[in-house]
């Protein structure tokens, strides 16, 4: 793993989060030339989630983040044991979570092995159903949220190749 990674690991896991403890986060954005892009946010809470998305055995640290030309939200994320990145929605499309997450109001870490993946048709874009995806390793959840109530959303998911939007709900 690298040296500035794990050190960056062990700040989220000893020091937790607060308002004063983003330096860290606005630190790895800075070494990764991201800064000039995009900026921290915390428009959902938590601000970060941490877990093994593509199974290789390391934490992966997703962040919130918000395109500064744009102001588009969406999710930046630092797979442990590697230094890729990943940028999901901020003025980046992925899937049909589109390229802003403004939409979003929660999001966690989602562990189960099974996901419904909402179908629609090509042409009217209508809901024709459901089809189960069976899932290998956690994945990144967003939803939208009305009354206590996931209306709609999707999963964030690495297939093995590469990540995938998985959309749930409407």
């Amino acid at each position: 793993m690298k040296p500035a990674f794990s050190i960056l690991l062990f700040l989220i896991s000893t020091h937790g989060f607060s308002q004063d403890k983003t330096s860290w986060i606005n630190d790895s954005l800075r070494s990764k030339g991201l800064n000039s892009e995009f900026e921290f946010s915390s428009y959902i809470s938590p601000a970060y989630l941490q877990t093994d998305l593509n199974g290789d055995g390391f934490p992966d640290l997703a962040i919130l983040i918000v395109e500064k030309k744009t102001r588009k939200k969406g999710v930046l994320l630092f797979p442990g044991h590697s230094a890729q990145y990943y940028v999901f929605g901020a003025g980046t499309k992925f899937g049909s979570g589109s390229d802003d997450f403004n939409w979003a109001n929660k999001w966690s870490v989602f562990n189960s092995k099974k996901a419904q993946e909402t179908q629609f048709d090509k042409k009217s874009g209508d809901i024709i159903g459901g089809k189960v995806i069976r899932l290998k390793h956690s994945c990144l959840l967003l939803a939208a949220m009305e009354d206590g109530v996931e209306i709609s959303g999707g999963l964030i998911y690495w297939n093995g190749a590469k990540y995938i939007w998985i959309h749930q709900g409407e």
